[in-house]
């Protein structure tokens, strides 16, 4: 074969079909390339607009929140500035413990508006004196205590030897009139009744913004020192010191405050110490001014003191003359006490258990758990008691009670008996008759003149057990330990 031929055989077309290869697979990655841009740029848009809904979401947020915010301001200065425009101080008095001088509540109202007056002006002036409580201008007091415990724990130890039992609430009347944001509130019989209701007003004034000051006399108890325990970090709180505080109280580190021309800076004694302007002489009974030489109106005989006047007791027919009084006299002479002031003889006199006959006004009893008590009945004559019976029988009818025993039946068409007049005898009986029928009112009756029966005679021991007229009562207490009469004057007994 020729140079010739070799060189025709070789195809032309060879190289261009080896380019043309080339170049379509450039293509084809081309479009693969294209296709991933696509895909890619598809994607970056979704995420895009994602991003752009995030945000128009977050910008709407932000609007939201910095209304909200300036909402907030708002309603905070508005609260700062109420607060800062009108700051009070709250003090909370356990009465029980804390005690006002007792001065001061022998003189009644007068001397509970002294106390308001001394202690607002004191308070007035430690406010002004301390760069934190300077623009306090409002002072709340309120006192808690049992004004019949009180009063009973004052008598018993001598502290205020007086017979008006209504003086510690004549002294809260005064207290209140003096200061018209004092309060002087009595919580009755119960040993934890004031504690209860002062820890509840101090909790509920420390949370409160306006109350700046917060004072709690209350350091007698030890009680009160673990109740402060969480609050140790409240700068508002002061302590008012009356009677030396208890151990508890000298861990705690709130600032105190003294007010010894208000209360009471020594404890009340344990037993009675009778002071010496009320000691009865131990001879001869010293003459009065007046006609005769008799002892002025409200003279005690019994204790030695004077009291408020009360009507004489009524006179018995056969009443012996008093044991606790012994004299040399001569026969005839009256044993009393204007007699006694005439004679020259030496005379003994003993106070210690004599007692004054009961007073002729009425009054009516309450125990430990201010429950009515039923004044005790004499025991009826039994020709008495056949003698209203017969009269019964012969009128055929029941006698009506309050035409018999109040002179006040009202009814036009009452069905009971009118008559004649009882005895006293026959009224007794009819008054045990009435004690039998149980009171609507039942413990809680106030009615100075009811003639019902107010429990059973025998609440713990009742023979008739539940077909007792009173068996709903059977178990109370029927000791009474105050008396009330009618003009509100009270009596512990």
């Amino acid at each position: 074969m020729s140079a010739y031929d070799a060189i025709e055989t070789v195809d032309p077309a060879q190289h261009h079909v080896a380019a043309l290869q080339v170049w379509y697979n450039l293509n084809r990655e081309r479009a693969r390339i294209e296709q991933e841009l696509a895909v890619s740029y598809e994607a970056l848009i979704n995420r895009y607009r994602e991003k752009c809904a995030e945000c128009d979401r977050e910008k709407r947020n932000a609007m939201l929140w910095e209304k909200e915010q300036r909402m907030a301001e708002r309603e905070l200065n508005g609260l700062k500035a109420a607060a800062e425009s009108s700051p009070f101080a709250f003090v909370v008095i356990d009465g029980d413990g804390a005690i006002f001088r007792e001065d001061l509540i022998a003189r009644g109202e007068e001397g509970g508006s002294q106390a308001a007056h001394e202690l607002h002006q004191q308070l007035k002036a430690y406010f002004h004196e301390n760069p934190h409580f300077s623009s306090i201008d409002t002072i709340f007091v309120h006192v808690v205590l049992s004004v019949d415990g009180l009063s009973r724990a004052l008598h018993a130890s001598g502290t205020l030897p007086i017979t008006d039992h209504a003086i510690l609430t004549k002294f809260g009347r005064g207290f209140c009139r003096a200061q018209p944001l004092f309060s002087f509130t009595d919580v009755g019989y119960g040993k934890e009744q004031a504690d209860h209701k002062v820890r509840k007003l101090f909790e509920v004034m420390e949370k409160n913004i306006q109350c700046r000051c917060l004072i709690l006399a209350g350091c007698h108890d030890n009680g009160y020192a673990t109740f402060l325990e969480s609050f140790r970090s409240n700068q508002k709180i002061c302590l008012l010191e009356t009677t030396p505080p208890a151990a508890d109280f000298r861990k705690l580190s709130f600032k105190r405050v003294f007010f010894p021309s208000v209360f009471r800076s020594e404890p009340l004694p344990a037993r009675s110490i009778a002071p010496p302007q009320y000691a009865p002489a131990p001879t001869a009974a010293p003459r009065y001014p007046g006609s005769a030489g008799s002892p002025p109106p409200g003279f005690n005989g019994e204790l030695g003191i004077a009291s408020l006047p009360s009507p004489a007791p009524t006179a018995s027919p056969k009443q012996a003359p008093p044991a606790s009084l012994v004299a040399s006299k001569p026969d005839g002479q009256p044993s009393s006490y204007a007699a006694v002031g005439r004679s020259s003889a030496p005379i003994t006199i003993n106070i210690a258990s004599q007692k004054k006959p009961a007073a002729s006004r009425p009054y009516y009893q309450l125990n430990k758990d201010d429950e009515r008590v039923d004044v005790p009945l004499p025991k009826p004559d039994p020709n008495a008691v056949k003698s209203l019976e017969d009269r019964m029988h012969a009128n055929g009818k029941n006698f009506c009670n309050r035409y018999y025993l109040m002179n006040s039946c009202k009814s036009a068409n009452c069905s009971f008996y009118h008559g004649d007049r009882l005895s006293p005898a026959e009224l007794l009986v009819l008054r045990h008759k009435t004690r039998n029928l149980p009171c609507g009112a039942g413990r809680s009756c106030r009615e100075i003149s009811c003639n019902l029966g107010h429990h059973c005679a025998n609440p713990g021991s009742c023979y008739f057990g539940n077909n007792c007229r009173f068996a709903d009562m059977h178990g109370m207490d029927i000791k009474p330990t105050i008396k009330i009469y009618e003009d509100g004057t009270r009596e512990i007994l």
